[in-house]
């Protein structure tokens, strides 16, 4: 008996199998464009999910899917997510369900991946720990007690969505100046673009297509304007974590997404910005690391996500 999770993103799904004991066997990851929608997206994740599931070639007990929020995970129906726009009503469970003849669970996929990391990575032996995933969007996931915070209404942990100005740029939430807008790869890839007729000595200008991920390399290199956009960014990220320090003092802060594949050049300017604006008390107490799964993080999480809601022995 195997166990299938389903890690749904704003660019990419990453779905894989694993073992009773939540060991990772096969996994594939696909490109799922929100511009495409929920039908299209659906359609390319159900055969990849297939193919993980027949090369395994063992039936599948149960399946966890970590999504953007926020969500309603009793009945494995999304709200309006910032990120998946069109999803709003789809019942992702009852899909999954059908198709693979198992239970499905439904769970934030940035909680979903805290449980990953406290199951088996950077928060395995930690009863206090908050997650940040850096990607399309910023979304967060609490361990308190050893066990996964949702709040009353289960959908606690939008970190992404905090408050850093009135006047800030539009959020995909519908709000402004929310920490996403600021430092999210998509808000990096946009405050780039912004700012580049004014800069045309980049080497961005060059570019058919600028990413986050580019932005970085750009500023390792010492290119300017990148520097600027990527050590902006950076402050404003450290500034959120810095506000969660304050109003959860975790003892580790663990930091995930496709954005934290730049290591030290996020790690170093966010620590630095905690360190100054954090209340120091709360600071001493506190570590700031990557996630140990690195890109298969989501993907543990909701593999982790199944696991806990099947009783499988020490998920966390």
């Amino acid at each position: 008996m195997s166990i299938l999770g389903i890690d749904i993103g704003g660019t990419q799904t990453t779905v894989g199998v694993a073992d009773r004991s939540g060991k990772l066997l096969l996994h594939k990851r696909i490109l799922t464009p929100n511009v495409l929608g929920p039908m299209m997206n659906i359609g390319m994740i159900l055969p990849a999910a297939d193919e993980v599931v027949r090369k395994q070639g063992e039936r599948v007990k149960a399946i966890g899917i970590g999504c953007g929020g926020p969500l309603d995970r009793k009945t494995g129906t999304l709200h309006k997510v910032s990120n998946l726009p069109g999803w709003e009503g789809i019942c992702l469970t009852e899909i999954f369900s059908e198709e693979f003849g198992a239970p499905a669970y439904l769970d934030n996929d940035a909680t979903a991946a805290a449980m990953g990391e406290a199951m088996s990575g950077a928060g395995k032996g930690v009863d206090n720990f908050v997650y940040f995933t850096i990607s399309t969007g910023i979304g967060g996931g609490i361990i308190i007690g050893g066990k996964p915070y949702r709040g009353c209404g289960e959908n606690a942990g939008e970190f992404g969505h905090m408050k850093l100005s009135d006047e800030g740029p539009v959020c995909n939430c519908g709000d402004r100046g929310c920490l996403e807008a600021y430092a999210s790869g998509t808000a990096i890839a946009r405050i780039a673009m912004e700012g580049l007729d004014a800069h045309p000595q980049s080497k961005l200008g060059s570019a058919e297509e600028i990413t986050a991920e580019l932005v970085a390399s750009a500023a390792a290199e010492g290119d300017e304007y990148a520097c600027e956009v990527w050590y902006g960014a950076m402050r404003n990220l450290g500034l959120g974590v810095a506000n969660v320090v304050n109003a959860l003092n975790p003892r580790r802060v663990i930091l995930g997404g496709g954005v934290t594949k730049a290591g030290e050049m996020l790690l170093e300017p966010v620590r630095q910005v905690v360190e100054e604006r954090a209340m120091h008390a709360l600071v001493a107490d506190v570590e700031i690391v990557l996630a140990a799964n690195g890109d298969l993080t989501g993907v543990m999480g909701a593999i982790a996500v199944a696991m806990d809601a099947i009783g499988a022995a020490n998920v966390i």
